[in-house]
């Protein structure tokens, strides 16, 4: 008699693990359409590094130069208040690679550290000095 018993518990769990499995499951932060990030399209070489200064890392591959940008999270940012004490949160922070074709910038892609994390405040950081 006990077996139907085990039967209508065991086909609960499976709904229920995976409902737990989904709820904790989050979608990646968006990566696209900040302002600072639309707003380098088309400027030049000499304009992005003018106002964003040196990149970590430089290539060109025939007409194409890739300038790679990285901004950490200030260390205050990283802990977070709570009632009467801080706790710390996630380090983070974000590469920028700015896409220069034919003399333009042809795109800008943010790349989160770590992906789970929102760091569009640091890549934006990167080019506040930018004019829009």
């Amino acid at each position: 008699m006990r077996l139907p018993h085990i039967r209508v518990h065991r086909g609960m769990l499976i709904p229920v693990l995976a409902g737990i499995m989904l709820g904790c499951h989050s979608t990646p932060p968006i990566t696209e359409g900040y302002p600072h990030q639309q707003a380098l399209q088309g400027k030049s070489r000499a304009q992005v590094l003018a106002c964003a200064g040196a990149p970590l890392q430089e290539r060109e591959e025939g007409v194409v130069t890739i300038l790679r940008y990285y901004q950490e999270a200030p260390l205050l940012e990283e802990s977070m208040v709570s009632s009467k004490s801080s706790r710390p949160t996630v380090h983070h922070g974000c590469w920028a690679t700015v896409v220069i074709q034919h003399q333009r910038v042809d795109q800008v892609r943010y790349r989160f550290v770590p992906s789970s994390v929102d760091a569009s405040n640091d890549c934006e950081e990167i080019f506040a000095n930018c004019p829009e």
